[in-house]
């Protein structure tokens, strides 16, 4: 397998949406106050007055619980907390001696604003099941240090609408049978897959799949609601057909490190906007991305000559990232894209170079450029950095032919 680890252009759709777990959350993208309860708990027995009702998210970290020598009693402060949406478990290596499920489900089955669910574990057998505890849960997200046995298989609630994965296991199955709500999945798995069932998700839009390890089977014939696929394995050469089959498709971005090339059926995807990919195989664009009229952002990711012909007939064209691709070699293509007003490039490939030809970019209402570059080793492909002496030697060079842009 080979060590460089893709960049992924979109974050993963499902996660949490988190940003520092200890003091703040984002419940439909509005910052608010996480509470502990173990503090909430110690509070009032400390006899402070606490109006629960102002709380609207909830940490529960059960290593704590332990330590403080929570009750049952305690667990009753859950009950009193009638404005809860959004609830974090935070589970420690071995919390099978003590999992405090069904404690946990009897107190929060009653909270009837609660959206969204997020359980994070360390080192565990399984996913604990607290997923039946209510059926108007939007929002649930998994993640996982090391799982041995994880099923995605449980979670079913007749409202969830948003599902998130990410974990490395022994063993990872996948079910959508009973999704037949959701709308967004995300799995990041890093382990053995066993079944990937994708039948039954007949109103998904969005789709992030990043698999680390062999996949046997991938079928996604089903996900005609399709608007956004992010994909990423390791081990695969060539995209499976189905892909090429969504015809409400507007975002595909693909980072697959063995990607041979891309499939001239790639002319489907009628309502492609935005197509985004890595791999360092590839050495030519299809024809047939010509097709794409709706096609307004296309990023390339690669090492070495491709042609960027098939793309200078997109009317729609507004914005080119291409990273890997010396600049200078396809400024003439870039300059038939009439409709481009973002450019995005590497500067590594212009070193030493006469950088004069650039000046006819200028009407480009924006120029961005990556310090970063990849370097090959054998089979690996190592990231690297620019020098700062390098990188301002470049730039000066930049400044003297394009400086509207600096």
């Amino acid at each position: 397998m080979r060590n460089f680890i893709y960049i992924l252009f979109v974050f993963l759709v499902g996660c949490s949406g988190m940003k520092n777990i200890h003091h703040n959350y984002y419940l439909n993208d509005s910052p608010g106050k996480v509470h502990s309860l173990v503090e909430l708990v110690v509070s009032q027995r400390n006899n402070k007055r606490i109006n629960f009702n102002k709380v609207k998210a909830i940490t529960i970290d059960i290593e704590k619980f332990m330590y403080n020598r929570l009750t049952d009693k305690d667990f009753q402060a859950l009950q009193e907390c009638h404005a809860v949406e959004y609830i974090l478990i935070k589970y420690p290596k071995g919390f099978l001696e003590n999992d405090y499920s069904l404690e946990l489900s009897e107190a929060i089955s009653g909270m009837e604003k609660l959206s969204q669910l997020h359980v994070k574990l360390d080192s565990a057998d399984y996913i604990p099941n607290l997923f039946d505890i209510s059926n108007k849960i939007q929002k649930i997200t998994i993640e996982g240090n090391f799982i041995k046995e994880a099923s995605a298989n449980s979670f079913s609630q007749k409202s969830l609408k948003v599902l998130g994965v990410n974990c490395s296991t022994n063993s990872f199955s996948f079910s959508g049978k009973d999704y037949s709500e959701l709308l967004s999945l995300s799995l990041n798995i890093n382990g053995k897959i066993g079944e990937l069932d994708f039948s039954g998700l007949k109103k998904l839009e969005g789709l992030n799949l990043i698999i680390d390890g062999k996949i046997e089977e991938l079928d996604i014939s089903g996900l005609k609601k399709l608007e956004y696929l992010n994909f990423y394995n390791d081990e695969i050469e060539y995209l499976p057909n189905d892909f090429f089959e969504l015809p409400d498709l507007q975002t595909l971005i693909v980072s697959v490190p063995k990607l041979k090339e891309l499939n001239e059926r790639i002319k489907n995807l009628k309502s492609l906007e935005s197509l985004l990919f890595s791999s360092y195989e590839i050495i030519e664009l299809p024809e047939s991305l010509s097709k794409l009229e709706h096609l307004e952002w296309v990023s390339i990711n690669t090492i070495g000559k491709v042609s960027l012909k098939p793309l200078t007939s997109l009317t729609k064209l507004k914005r080119l990232s291409i990273y890997g691709i010396n600049l200078l070699e396809v400024i003439d293509q870039i300059l038939l894209m009439k409709k481009l007003k973002v450019l995005d490039f590497n500067l590594q490939p212009l070193l030493n170079k006469d950088l004069s030809p650039l000046g006819q970019l200028e009407k480009l209402k924006e120029i961005r450029f990556k310090t970063t570059y990849v370097e090959v080793d054998g089979d690996n492909y190592i990231p690297k950095d620019l020098p700062d002496s390098t990188k301002n030697k470049v730039l000066h060079q930049l400044k003297q032919v394009l400086p509207e842009h600096f």
